[in-house]
């Protein structure tokens, strides 16, 4: 015979077996309604109809619930994708920073040249003054001053300011080429020798155009969908995603009940013509599994009545020792009742024997 312990551990095993059973219960229910009800909206089978309604009104429920959950989705991507693509053509612009600057230094390098040999045109040289002037006239002054003392020590000195002349010139070489492109009139500059710059600069500014389009239009899009904000977006999708799933929960529910209520309604002789072979073919599944759950409960009735035949029969064990244990006391009991009775009769004698004897007196 199998220990008390043992049958409890068999007893839970089963019960979470139908409980699994239960679940897929539930769930073959589930598609049974829903499969059913696809038919049921073409032509009516006549079997169920509150629940297919209840049904169905379930289904509008959640199906507002989704679209609600979706749209609020979209327009948080669509603000997540415009910030993305904004920020990375930002980017993209600030890359074109260094190559187009270093375009702009070239450019203003020409210029300077041009405007050393004295052969710009007057609108240039009415541009260039302001960057070039000051700049040019120190340097000439410098260059005549070390030709005159290049060997002695003050020759040393102009030198360093040269070369702190030039290094000065850099980011006004850069400025001037950017005023010049910004101005149209960096074709107008004796570019010949350098035909690469003109086609290397349009290509920068063709790309930095072609962004700043893009970029346009990503900003546009942003600005109105900005428009359209809504307050802490995230949070209310959350809400939505809540309710959503609420509103799926009770479809589902829904779902069950219909196909329950179907299963158990409809005649044995159905066919698929009427319901479909889905349909079918859940019926048979759901009928395998309501019999192992009816088998698995047969089952935890044997076990539950085995353990209460061992619970009856330690009780009975346990009575028939107390049954033994009385039968003990009273033979103890019997003695010492014995005892107590011969007690009483020693007693006696001994009073019989302490008491005077009485004369025995005969009348004439």
């Amino acid at each position: 015979m199998f220990s008390m312990g043992t049958l409890h551990v068999d007893i839970q095993q089963k019960q979470k077996e139908i409980e699994q059973h239960q679940g897929d219960l539930f769930s073959l229910y589930a598609d049974l309604g829903r499969s059913v009800a696809l038919i049921e909206q073409i032509a009516s089978i006549g079997f169920a109809t509150g629940t297919y309604e209840a049904l169905c009104k379930q289904m509008a429920l959640y199906e507002e619930a989704k679209h609600e959950h979706d749209q609020l989705t979209l327009y948080i991507q669509q603000i997540e994708d415009r910030s993305r693509a904004i920020k990375e053509i930002e980017a993209d612009i600030r890359c074109l920073h260094k190559p187009y600057k270093q375009l702009c230094a070239q450019i203003g390098a020409i210029a300077y040249e041009a405007y050393g040999s004295q052969i710009l045109a007057d609108h240039l040289l009415q541009v260039l003054n302001p960057f070039f002037e000051d700049h040019h006239k120190r340097t000439r002054i410098l260059e005549e001053r070390m030709e005159k003392s290049r060997s002695s020590l003050l020759g040393k000195l102009i030198q360093m300011q040269l070369e702190h002349s030039r290094k000065s010139l850099l980011p006004i070489l850069a400025k001037a080429g950017s005023t010049l492109v910004e101005l149209g009139l960096d074709a107008d500059l004796p570019l010949s020798r350098s035909s690469h710059l003109t086609d290397d600069l349009a290509s920068v500014k063709r790309r930095k155009e072609e962004l700043k389009s893009e970029l346009e239009l990503h900003q546009s899009a942003m600005a109105k969908l900005q428009s359209e904000e809504l307050s802490s977006p995230k949070a209310r999708l959350e809400q939505r995603l809540q309710a959503m799933k609420a509103a799926q929960k009770a479809c589902d529910k829904a779902a069950m009940a219909y196909g329950k209520e179907l299963y158990d309604t409809l005649p044995e002789d159905i066919n698929a013509e009427t319901i479909g072979h889905k349909a079918i073919l859940l019926m048979d599944q759901i009928t395998l599994h309501q019999s192992r759950v009816r088998m698995l409960q047969k089952d935890i009735l044997d076990l539950q009545n085995m353990i209460k035949v061992q619970e009856l029969e330690a009780q009975i064990e346990l009575e028939k020792q107390k049954i033994a244990l009385l039968h003990l006391q009273i033979e103890t009991l019997n003695r010492q009742i014995s005892q107590v009775n011969n007690s009483i009769e020693t007693k006696k004698e001994q009073v019989l024997t302490l008491l005077p004897k009485q004369d025995v007196r005969t009348d004439g």
